[in-house]
């Protein structure tokens, strides 16, 4: 990773190459980076007519969003990323400060494009900003649907406004959220695609490398429901156990497995505790990406059961490792990666017995049956790639 330290050390011009010269032609900028947007990323540098120029921005190299919690990991050594304030978490940092580093960086680097992650930052409204004054394109990356959040009006008309006047161009994940930048006004023909994706390669060469070992060499029950991510109420992980439970009533066998940390996660270990099948179910806590292969390795079917869920790239990476996947309707992706019946399933999350349902109807499927579903996972996840991510952000790049 190379800090704003280290790249105002002249013993960085080797790696930074001619950008030193304003010769930039990509600069994307996120919050903290987490192992899916170093995808995204080699994405982008895996594209002949942008690699070698682009650069990549990290604002803080603390905690992110999600205060108290640290999901960010090391950033690989040959990435070509500055970090504007490498101590500092997002929530305490100054906005103001933040935003006035970033200009800076930017006019160091004058690129022609500038991915910009979001319009509801200061320092991202600054870049958005830095592009219009200095005829670069600005390119909005959004994640969200109409349904994220209860909408408002005249937020929705001030919103229309800011991004239609920002930005040039906007990347997105799927259908829900092209639909709702077009509620918004944003013009059909600039919103670019394939913006939600993971590193699918790794899972795959992982876990199958992983499963030619026994599932008892690393400690884990047999076939199970897999849930990966924050313990957060808007992940609904007390409805899965509330269905689970359910399922488990009804002769179901296969235990549940949860991984990840959060502000729920006392609460749900209590509801787990109560349970009567409360031995099958498995707090594995907060893992880092180069322990995540393992739990979908061995996994029978991984669920999504959010209320409210802008994408999921969890379940790009159950995808990936080839499983099935049981997903909620509140999740963006579902609607792009799930084919009932296909690769999966998909609930409402509302109605805990749906999900049982679907839990139940996974869990009597035979080894051959579970393998089958799997395989088409593979086959459908293989189109969300970062390499076609960085295809579109070239495309958008000399359009």
């Amino acid at each position: 990773m190379l800090s704003a330290t280290a790249l105002n050390d002249p013993a960085s011009d080797e790696r930074v190459g001619d950008l030193r010269s304003g010769s930039c032609k990509v600069a994307v900028i996120w919050i903290d980076w987490y192992a899916y947007h170093v995808g995204r990323f080699r994405g982008i540098l895996s594209h002949p007519a942008l690699g070698p120029t682009a650069l990549g921005i990290e604002m803080v190299g603390g905690a992110g969003v999600h205060q108290g919690l640290k999901f960010r990991e090391d950033l690989p050594a040959d990435l070509r990323v500055e970090t504007l304030m490498p101590e500092s978490s997002w929530h305490d940092v100054g906005k103001i400060q933040l935003a006035l580093k970033l200009w800076k960086v930017l006019s160091r680097f004058n690129p022609e494009v500038v991915l910009v992650p979001g319009y509801y930052t200061l320092p991202g409204i600054a870049a958005a900003l830095w592009a219009k004054l200095h005829g670069a394109k600005s390119v909005l990356m959004t994640e969200s649907t109409e349904d994220d959040h209860r909408r408002i009006w005249w937020k929705e008309k001030l919103k229309s406004s800011v991004i239609r006047s920002l930005f040039d161009w906007a990347v997105t994940g799927g259908k829900a959220h092209v639909r709702y930048l077009e509620h918004l006004g944003f013009p059909l023909n600039r919103i670019g695609h394939f913006y939600d994706v993971v590193e699918n390669s790794i899972y795959q060469e992982r876990t199958t490398r992983l499963r030619q070992r026994s599932r008892e060499f690393f400690d884990l029950p047999a076939r199970y429901f897999l849930y990966i991510g924050r313990l957060a109420p808007e992940k609904n992980v007390g409805g899965l156990i509330r269905a689970w439970s359910a399922y488990r009533a009804l002769g179901g066998i296969w235990p549940l497995l949860l991984v990840g940390d959060g502000p729920t996660a006392n609460e749900l270990k209590e509801m787990a505790a109560e349970s009567t099948y409360r031995a099958d179910i498995h707090f594995a806590g907060h893992k880092g990406s180069e322990d995540l292969p393992r739990y979908y390795g061995f996994a029978g079917c991984f669920v999504l059961p959010s209320s409210r869920e802008p994408w999921g790239l969890v379940v790009n990476e159950a995808m990936a490792s080839g499983l099935p996947v049981i997903v909620s309707n509140c999740c963006g992706c579902a609607e792009d990666l799930v084919v009932s019946d296909v690769n999966g399933m998909i609930f409402d999350p509302v109605d805990d017995m749906n999900l049982t349902s679907c839990l139940v109807k996974i869990g009597a499927l035979k080894s051959e049956e579970l393998a089958h579903m799997g395989l088409h996972s593979r086959e459908i996840i293989e189109h969300y790639s970062p390499r076609n991510f960085g295809r579109e952000i070239a495309r958008i790049t000399n359009a």
